[in-house]
């Protein structure tokens, strides 16, 4: 099997490929390279824009496959290995930065470089990407830093009440103290038909408990999928949310009684559209396993379906498969 690296990149730059210029790269510009099925790739970005530094890594590859631990010490790089043998590669050449706050006298501190940590006078905890200056929270028996991250959401970062211990962390698109150490979130699980759920938190000395959790839609309403790949994608989604229920809704009566999704939602953490062809001409999506915290793998579920209207959608999944 010939792989085939496409590169991409936030910032755009040039890519290098075992010592030699192989072209440029930027948003929406993704940059295709044929490689050796096995051995050794040097792969090597200059960004044209910004402050990143340049970046050079060593990938190996066997059998037309990355070898997940050449990517585990790669940082700046990330990638998604495809059917078919493409091997989807972000660089990410991020400058470190750092911002310096106060709160209530204590100097305080967001460094951001491949993660973002939030410091406290002698405090340090890792905090979601994004995240801006907290505001301090006088709790009973305990503190809380409460901010905002960019692009959306908040962060509740539960403290000792001397502020020199970080007892757990709260991420949510919306978080609101309520009175005695209680808060109310508003959690996005992050799929397609916009499932979320609203939870209670208590805050003391030991960190943050969760009081309350239900189910409920993040927007106010769900957003049923109106094609057949949607449609495949959500019933997987909702097999990985826990809701049986909802995902054999998805399916034909047929095929809802051999329960096919219970052993599809082990083999993956997320379901996403298939982006490159596969040597199959059945419709598939994709089962995204992540291999380390640098590298994951898709594989295809094949599906049918038929356009027969429901509750949920347009679409009904006959037909499922691993192989």
């Amino acid at each position: 099997m010939q792989p085939t690296i496409v590169c991409g990149a936030a910032v755009p730059g040039m890519v290098y490929i075992n010592g030699r210029f192989a072209g440029e790269v930027g948003p929406d510009r993704p940059l295709f390279l044929p490689v050796s099925p096995s051995g050794a790739v040097y792969l090597e970005y200059r960004p044209l824009a910004g402050t990143g530094p340049c970046l050079a890594r060593r990938l190996v590859l066997s059998g037309g496959m990355p070898l997940p631990e050449s990517f585990e010490t790669a940082v700046g790089l990330s990638g998604v290995f495809w059917p078919g043998g493409v091997l989807e590669v972000e660089f990410a050449a991020i400058a470190p930065e750092s911002r310096r706050f106060m709160i209530d006298g204590v100097p305080g501190e967001i460094r951001r470089d491949e993660g973002t940590a939030l410091l406290l006078g002698d405090m340090a905890a890792e905090v979601p990407d994004g995240a801006l200056p907290p505001r301090l929270l006088a709790l009973e028996g305990a503190a809380a830093l409460l901010g905002e991250v960019a692009g959306g959401g908040q962060y509740l970062l539960a403290l000792s009440a001397d502020l020199t211990e970080a007892t757990g962390l709260i991420v949510a698109l919306a978080i609101e103290p309520i009175g005695s150490g209680q808060f109310d979130a508003v959690v996005a699980l992050g799929d397609s038909v916009g499932h979320g759920r609203l939870e209670q938190w208590l805050v003391d000395g030991a960190g943050p408990h969760l009081l309350s959790s239900q189910s409920a839609w993040s927007e106010g309403f769900p957003r049923w999928p109106d094609t057949a790949e949607a449609t495949a994608v959500a019933s997987v989604e909702a097999m990985l949310a826990g809701l049986p229920g909802e995902a054999e809704g998805y399916l034909s009566p047929a095929l809802a009684a051999e329960k096919p999704l219970a052993a599809v939602a082990g083999a993956c953490e997320l379901c996403v559209p298939m982006k490159y062809a596969v040597p199959d001409a059945r419709p598939c999506v994709g089962l995204l396993k992540a291999e380390n915290p640098r590298l994951a793998r898709v594989r295809p579920l094949y599906y049918r379906a038929e356009p027969i209207a429901g509750p949920q959608g347009a679409w009904q999944i006959t037909g499922l498969s691993l192989e």
